[in-house]
């Protein structure tokens, strides 16, 4: 039988009036959850807790924020109380479940990931694949390593996966982690094969992209590597194109004057010479005709 996830007073069904001390701050507390009065039951096992932290009171204030809808409060609680009584930790695990399942009625993510984090330290071994995967459809950001390996465990199909991939990718490159969002957008692209995964093949091209840029002024050797793998994958759009400006750069920085010109000469090949990109090509590609190369050269975003 599943144990119920609030604490439950084994007293109540035979009539008693309170599970904690007669007359005594807590038994007023445990009867005012009794009648449904969790605000004020909560506002009681708190202190009490602070004071005197037993599992007791950690599991009361877990059930109590619960049943308030205050998520954090009740994980906090019940992770406190599988460390002060490892063999409630079953009791605690019932309690997060039931924290994370309001949380996903919610789509509250920083409940939500809190709590699956919590059951995951609680209970190791319970499985937690379709919560990671309800956490990643809330989440605005990269999701930890353990909930997407979970996420991906339980996906139903190759579909799903891809999705899966694409977005923690995509989640990584918008906090500035490229390096690890490159290694699942070419896991999408190798699983997509001839039929191509846009979705990968336009975060991978902003990714090298990116990191070319980033690399320009330092490195030009591996910016340009940057630069010639994301124009290899997309030469004729936006950023491919700004990935051949780069290219260009990065040889002129290398001392490569052809090789920049030629590169300069590839963006203006490929578009409309009128557009921003080929505007900037054409004065790189002036100067070094004329001897004016510039001191300082940027790549940026289109």
């Amino acid at each position: 039988m599943r144990r119920l996830g609030w604490w439950v007073c084994p007293w109540l069904a035979l009539g008693a009036v309170a599970c904690g001390p007669a007359g005594g701050p807590e038994g007023m507390a445990d009867r005012d959850y009794a009648e449904g009065r969790y605000q004020e039951a909560l506002a009681v096992y708190v202190p009490l807790v602070e004071s005197e932290p037993t599992p007791s009171l950690w599991a009361k204030v877990g059930a109590s924020a619960l049943r308030l809808g205050r998520l954090r409060e009740a994980t906090a609680a019940y992770q406190a109380l599988a460390i002060a009584a490892p063999d409630r930790a079953e009791e605690a695990a019932e309690g997060l479940e039931q924290v994370i399942e309001a949380a996903e009625r919610r789509r509250d993510e920083v409940s939500l990931a809190e709590a699956v984090a919590a059951l995951r330290a609680v209970a190791p071994d319970r499985p937690l694949g379709r919560h990671a995967l309800n956490l990643m459809q809330v989440a605005n950001g990269p999701v930890s390593s353990s909930d997407f390996a979970a996420a991906l465990a339980v996906a139903s199909d190759a579909r799903t996966v891809d999705s899966l991939l694409v977005q923690q990718a995509g989640a990584l490159a918008e906090r500035g982690d490229c390096s690890a969002a490159i290694k699942l957008y070419q896991a999408a692209v190798r699983r997509a094969g001839r039929s191509g995964n846009s979705g990968a093949e336009a975060g991978l091209v902003d990714c090298f992209f990116r990191l070319g840029a980033t690399q320009l002024a330092s490195a030009p050797d591996s910016a340009e590597a940057w630069f010639r793998s994301a124009a290899g994958i997309d030469s004729t759009g936006p950023i491919g194109r700004a990935a051949m400006v780069g290219l260009g750069d990065a040889r002129l920085r290398q001392g490569d004057l052809i090789g920049a010109a030629l590169a300069y000469q590839t963006v203006l090949s490929s578009g409309d010479r009128a557009d921003s990109l080929a505007i900037v090509a054409g004065a790189k590609l002036n100067a070094l005709v004329s001897a004016d190369v510039p001191d300082s050269l940027s790549t940026e975003l289109p």
